[in-house]
C-alpha cells in the first residue's frame, strides 16, 4: 500500500515540478497555470476600472473563485509531494520547512484573499488583501530561469551588497543632517527636522528632483548639488557588484557547455 501511494505521489511531484517536460499532462497543468497567474493579474488591473467591474463583476468574481479552487488544490498538492526531494523526505517537518520557502509563502499569501472574503463575507476584505493577490506575478518566478540567475547573483553578492548599501544608508543620513543644519533656520517649516530633511535627500539623491522642497541658502545649495553629483557614484556601486555577480555567472555556466558541440557537459 504505502509503495503504491509512494509511486502515485511521485507521479504528481514530477507533473507539479517539472514543467519543462513535454509529457501531455505535465504541459497541460503548467499551461493552465501560466496562463492562470497572467489572467487573475489582468483582472485584477480591469477591477480598478469602475465601468468595467460594474458591467462585468460576475465574471471577475466566478474567474477569481476558478483561480483560487486551482492555485489552492496546486498548494495542497506541492505540500503533499515534497517528501520526494531529499531535504524535505520528511512527513512533518519536512512539510513544515518546505511550507516556510519563499515561492509556497507567495503561494499561500496569493489566495488568501478569497478566504478572508469567505470568511468575513465582507467585499471590502477582498479588495483590502488584493495587495496579496497581485503576488501571484511571483509564482512565475518557477518558469522564467532569469529570475533564479538574479536570485543567484543576490545571493553570491550579498555580503558585497550589504556593505555597499550600508555605506549608501550612512551617507544618506549625513547629508540629511548637513541639510537640516543649513536650512532649518530659512525654513523652519519645511526642514522641522532631520527625517522631514530625508525626503528632499532621497529626491536629490536620486537625481528626481520633484520641486515640492528645494534649497535657498548657499550652503544648502552647495550641499544640494554635491548631493546630486554623489548620487551617481553611490548607485553605481551596487549596480557594479551586481555586473560582477552576472559575469561570474555567465563564465560559469559557458564551463558547464562544451565548447565545440554546445551541449551541456556531464
Amino acid at each position: 500500500m504505502e509503495l503504491q501511494e509512494t509511486s502515485f505521489r511521485k507521479k504528481i511531484f514530477h507533473v507539479i515540478d517539472d514543467h519543462k517536460s513535454k509529457k501531455f499532462l505535465n504541459k497541460i497543468f503548467h499551461g493552465v497555470l501560466f496562463s492562470l497567474i497572467i489572467i487573475s493579474t489582468t483582472n485584477l488591473v480591469l477591477e480598478s476600472i469602475d465601468a468595467f467591474q460594474y458591467k462585468y463583476w460576475k465574471i471577475t468574481f466566478y474567474l477569481e473563485v476558478f483561480t483560487i479552487v486551482f492555485f489552492t488544490l496546486e498548494y495542497i498538492l506541492r505540500l503533499y509531494t515534497c517528501v520526494e526531494i531529499t531535504k524535505f523526505n520528511s512527513p512533518i517537518m519536512g512539510r513544515l520547512k518546505y511550507a516556510i520557502e519563499p515561492l509556497m509563502i507567495i503561494d499561500l499569501l496569493s489566495i488568501l484573499p478569497m478566504y478572508f472574503f469567505l470568511a468575513t463575507n465582507n467585499t471590502s476584505s477582498f479588495y483590502v488583501f488584493g495587495v496579496f493577490r497581485i503576488l501571484r506575478l511571483f509564482k512565475a518566478i518557477r518558469y522564467i530561469n532569469a529570475f533564479k540567475i538574479i536570485g543567484q547573483v543576490f545571493y553570491i553578492k550579498r555580503e558585497q551588497l550589504l556593505i555597499s548599501f550600508t555605506f549608501i544608508f550612512f551617507t544618506f543620513v549625513f547629508y540629511s543632517f548637513l541639510i537640516f543644519v543649513a536650512e532649518s533656520n530659512a525654513q523652519p517649516k519645511v526642514f522641522k527636522n532631520i527625517p522631514s530633511a530625508m525626503w528632499y535627500t532621497i529626491s536629490t539623491i536620486t537625481t528626481v528632483g520633484y520641486g515640492d522642497i528645494v534649497a535657498i541658502t548657499p550652503f544648502g545649495k552647495i550641499v544640494s548639488g554635491i548631493m546630486g553629483i554623489s548620487g551617481w557614484l553611490l548607485f553605481a556601486i551596487p549596480t557594479s557588484i551586481l555586473t560582477s555577480g552576472f559575469l561570474k555567472i555567465n563564465i560559469h555556466e559557458k564551463k558547464d557547455f562544451c565548447p565545440n558541440c554546445g551541449e551541456r557537459q556531464n
